[in-house]
Order: C-alpha cells, then structure tokens, then sequence
C-alpha cells in the first residue's frame, strides 16, 4: 500500500516550474529540482497523512548523484533515523554529463529490520550532486510503501475453528494452542528410537548365541603331522637329511645314479655321499652339469663334420651368384630368385620426415590481402611506419573498427587496456607492432600467435603456416619509393 504525503513541510530549494509539491502524487509527469545551478545540496520534508510503518521505498531520479531518505517521529522529530541512500552515479560520470535518468526500487527485504517496527510521521529526501555545477538535480516521482494488517475477527486457526474464550480463563486460544502443540513434541522427543532399540536386540541375540556354541561339547579335530611335531618326531615328518635311509625306492635311485656316473667315465661314485632334499630327492652335482654340456657339443661337431665341405671353385661360383644375378632386380621383392635362390635386398624407403613441404608462397604485396588491422597505443611517426609498412604488404587499414560487423581481423596493440582493446578483445586477433615489422624484413607471413599480447594466446598452438614471398614474381623495385629515411623514425 502507497503511504500518502499530506503538505510539504520544509524545502531547502526549488524551481518555480518545477515545485516540490510535485511529489505529493506520483502520478503527476512532473518533478522536483532545485532552484538554480550551482548547488550542491537540495532536502525536502514531507508530513504523512498518518504514522505508518515504512516496508518499501521507489525513487526516480534525476541528475542527482547521491540520494539519501530517512524518516523521524512525532515524539523526536529532529531525530532523523536513516532508511534509504543510493548513489546512482559517480562524480566522472555526472562531470563527462552522462547523466542517466535511473528508477531504484527497495523491497521490505532491502531495509533494516530494526527500521520495520518503528510508525513514521515525517520523511525526509536529501539529493546531492556536486560534481557538474551546471545542471539542475532533484527528483522525478517519490513512493513510500506499507503493509496493512486487517483483523476480521474470526477465531480461526487454518482449517480450524477455536473454542470461544472463556471468562476466567485469561490466556488467548492461540496461546493455549501452542501450549498443547508443544508439550505434544516434547512427548515425542522423549520417546526412544527404535534404531537404538533394535541395535540393543540384535547384539544380545548375537552374544547369547556365541555363548551357546562355547558350551557345545565338540571333539576337537585330530592333527596327526601337528602331534608327532610337538612330540619331537620331525624326522619322521620331513624325513632324516644327513643319513641316506635304506628303503627300496632309495635303492633304486642310487642305483640310476651310479649307472650315469659309470657312462660319464667317473669312477668311485658309490662310496660318496649322495646330496638329496628334505622330501628325499637327489640335487644334481655340478660335475654332471659339465658332463652332459660336453656330450651336446661333441653330438655338434658329430653333425658338422657330417657336411660335405665345398672346394674352392664353388666357393667363387657362389660369390659371382650373389655378387651378379640380373633376375633379383626384375622379379618381385616376394619371391626368392631362380638363380641365385635369395630374395632382393629391400628398397630403401623415403621417410616422410626427410621430405621437404613446399611451402606457399605469395607476392611481397599480397602477404596481408586478407588482413584488415586497425592501430590502438601509438603516435606519430612510429603509427605512420607501421601502417605504412602494412600497407605495402597488401593489408587494408580501418580507422575505427567497429565489433557489430567484425570487418576488423587485426588490432596493432601497444600495450594492454587501451580502449581499441577492450573493444575488440574476443573479437580479433591482437598482437604487437613487431608482427608487421619482422613480416615485412624477413618478407614472409608469420602466425600472429608468436607475438599475440595475451599470454594464453601465445601458449596455444600456431593455427596458421608461414608463407613466404614469390622472389621471382616479383618486379625491379622501382628506386624512387625506396624508403632510405626509415631509421630517422625511431
């Protein structure tokens, strides 16, 4: 609900044709402003129709900088308690004359807490704008806001209905309600959980359980490896290592190794000491291992001596075969050759990593054709030279680009934050002044990323290829466009 303002109390300054009387209803196009430029400061005082509690503030402003509302009661009328301040633009902005007629509005959740329990009588609106001494500042419209709390009188509590109070009883329903609604919580609250019931449950089921099966009377399991162990007996178990004991099987093992001594031509192997494993297998001596190595290589030499040797005219014969054989270069690599029986040495392979890229190439003049760069940082005679220098190498220049159409591809930054640069950043590609100087001495295209500003930029792979200037294509210079002053500019 819109608070209504009865008279106007106090104003500090005001324009005849514009009055702060304006204000009074908001419905009027009209405005209040202060009398004369110049000034720096203009208050107004407003009397409300009736005290009432302030939950929302709509203030349109006009040229005015700063603008702060506060509000007092009957009881302490110079005690103006604060509300509102906004500033709706800066000093520069209102010096420049970007003036920017804005609308704020404050919702009951925008404003002090403490401010919603006091009733007002009396508002008071401060506009201060003293940065441009030549225009007039006040307000466009001023709306204060409250809520109404309407009583019908029904004794209703949502869906339903209270008892009538009774005569003795000096406690509203509500309270009596709310009594009753708590002590029911607390009853709840009092209650055990049933997770912690069934916990209790399920842990003495569990431990009666165990108990039951330690009284059981089992036989304990019979280990007989285990008892002869702690009886002393291992011997028995792993059998005796240092002894070779007399059963049929060790008979016969000794015999097989007596047998293989006598073939290898070692003598006197009964008498000693066979070395066997716990579990009564023979480990092998390393006199044995030599024997059978020898055997393998005399059965080698057996077999080389077996070929047939070849004399020396056949040894020449194969030579001229593998030296001279015209069928190996004809016949395919897959087959092995009719004369000579060998396949054909292999071609050598072309690495792809040898082989050169042609690269492209272009007129010294149309390097830049599809560049179109503007200049953001320099002055003269440094910006002529680089424009110079790009122009020759084909590029267009654009005096003030322009980020609708994105006609800009290049921007020739001096450093960061220049207006050109937060213009076009995201919008073209910029890079420093040296790009266009070391394509023009090298007279070849480089990527642009080498010398883009922005760190991020340089780190991301080259998107474009170097091309180079066509030499041959190109004309005599002509000595009268020469530049023989360039080193006059810097």
């Amino acid at each position: 609900m819109i608070i209504k303002f009865e008279k106007v109390i106090n104003c500090s300054s005001e324009h005849p044709s514009y009055p702060a009387t304006n204000l009074l209803d908001h419905r009027k196009n009209t405005s209040w402003r202060c009398a004369k430029p110049g000034e720096m400061l203009a208050t107004v005082i407003f009397q409300l129709t009736e005290p009432s509690i302030i939950t929302g503030v709509d203030i349109g402003n006009y040229r005015s900088c700063i603008v702060i509302v506060t509000a007092s009661t009957s009881l302490e009328p110079d005690t103006w308690i604060p509300i509102v301040q906004h500033q709706f633009m800066t000093n520069d902005e209102a010096a420049n004359g970007k003036f920017k007629d804005q609308v704020q509005l404050f919702a009951k959740r925008d404003l002090n807490p403490d401010i919603l329990k006091i009733k007002f009588d009396r508002i008071k609106i401060t506009c201060m704008q003293s940065a441009n001494l030549k225009e007039l500042f006040g307000l466009m419209f001023f709306i204060a806001k409250t809520e109404v709390s309407v009583d019908l009188g029904l004794d209703v509590f949502g869906r339903f209905k209270l008892k009538q109070k009774d005569e003795n009883n000096e406690k509203p329903e509500i309270d009596e309600f709310k009594e009753k609604y708590l002590k029911m919580i607390a009853n709840k609250r009092t209650k055990a959980d049933p997770k912690s019931d069934l916990l209790k449950k399920v842990k003495e089921s569990g431990m009666s359980a165990f108990t039951k099966r330690q009284e059981d009377e089992k036989e304990p399991m019979r280990r007989p490896l285990l008892e002869k162990l702690e009886a002393g007996k291992s011997d028995e178990v792993f059998g005796n290592q240092n002894k070779v004991p007399n059963n049929n099987v060790n008979k016969n093992t000794l015999a097989t190794d007596i047998a293989i001594a006598n073939a290898t031509g070692i003598k006197d192997k009964q008498n000693e000491n066979v070395k066997r494993t716990p579990f009564g297998d023979i480990v092998p001596s390393p006199i044995q291992k030599k024997d059978k190595n020898h055997l393998k290589n005399d059965n080698y030499n057996n077999v080389e001596s077996r070929k047939r040797s070849l004399t020396i005219e056949e040894k020449d014969e194969n030579k001229k075969i593998k030296k001279e054989c015209p069928k190996c270069c004809k016949e395919s690599e897959d087959r092995t050759c009719s004369t000579c029986g060998r396949l054909p040495q292999p071609k050598p392979l072309t690495s792809p990593i040898n082989v050169k890229k042609n690269k492209s190439k272009k007129l010294f003049s149309q390097l830049f054709q599809d560049i179109s760069f503007s200049l953001s940082g320099y002055v003269n005679p440094q910006r002529d030279e680089v424009r110079r220098k790009a122009l020759k190498m084909g590029a267009r220049y654009i005096a003030n680009p322009d980020t609708s159409n994105n006609v800009c591809t290049h921007l020739i930054c001096a450093f960061k934050n220049t207006p050109k640069y937060q213009q076009l950043k995201n919008h073209c590609k910029i890079v420093s002044h040296t790009f266009i100087e070391d394509c023009y001495n090298e007279r070849k295209r480089l990527p642009w990323r080498r010398y883009a500003l922005d760190n991020k930029e340089k780190k991301k792979a080259e998107s474009e290829d170097e091309i180079e200037a066509d030499v041959s294509r190109e004309g005599t210079p002509n000595p009268f466009e020469e530049d023989t002053d360039s080193e006059t500019y810097y």
